[in-house]
């Protein structure tokens, strides 16, 4: 009977910290702006990782094919705001460019008085799903909205030939000295480093 009481209580010695430490991850994963878990299902998060993503290489192909002077591209997490019965929901980008002197800068955000506008679920990209659950992702392209909801990666068709928008917040960045020496032309930046960022996050940082 002793043997049995001291043998419950060594495991209990031992499950106890466990699953303290177990309750604490649990809590700092509820509290974590990561965790998205109020305003998308699993399905949900699935479909904007995968359409961002692609938003992602959109925005970025542009920049390095266009842009000579960029040496490094690379995208915050999805930001998501919103979708808990108060307001709209809503999921944002911000793409950074980097020249060669190590300057970074921010497009879509402002830029001394003028607002850019940010890259969005409800501007860039539309992502929602069908009567059978299939994801309908469609990226703003040339030609309006296309729908590439069977693409794994950028097609050629979705590739942006011009993009006003990108080109007039580049020229503004430049003008007020946020970065140097880039250039729109036709050789590019075809060693500019791409990092892409696919996590959700409810805090933009």
């Amino acid at each position: 009977m002793k043997k049995k009481i001291i043998f419950t209580l060594a495991v209990l010695v031992l499950l106890i910290p466990g699953g303290i430490f177990g309750v604490r991850k649990w809590i700092e994963h509820q509290n974590s702006p990561y965790n998205v878990s109020d305003v998308l299902d699993d399905k949900g998060v699935k479909l904007y990782k995968r359409g961002f993503r692609l938003l992602e290489e959109q925005l970025a192909t542009y920049i390095k094919e266009h842009y000579s002077g960029v040496s490094k591209i690379e995208f915050s997490p999805i930001f998501v705001q919103g979708g808990d019965g108060q307001s709209m929901f809503r999921a944002t980008i911000v793409p950074v460019i980097y020249d060669n002197h190590g300057n970074k800068a921010y497009l879509g955000r402002f830029v001394g008085e003028e607002d850019f506008g940010r890259f969005t679920s409800s501007g860039s990209i539309q992502l929602n799903f069908d009567g059978h659950d299939n994801e309908i992702i469609e990226i703003k392209s040339d030609d309006g909205y296309l729908n590439i909801s069977n693409s794994e990666k950028l097609p050629e068709k979705a590739k942006l030939s011009t993009s006003k928008r990108i080109d007039n917040n580049i020229s503004a960045l430049i003008k007020a000295g946020h970065i140097k020496d880039i250039e729109k032309n036709e050789n590019g930046s075809p060693e500019a480093e791409i990092i892409y960022d696919v996590k959700l996050s409810k805090e933009e940082g």
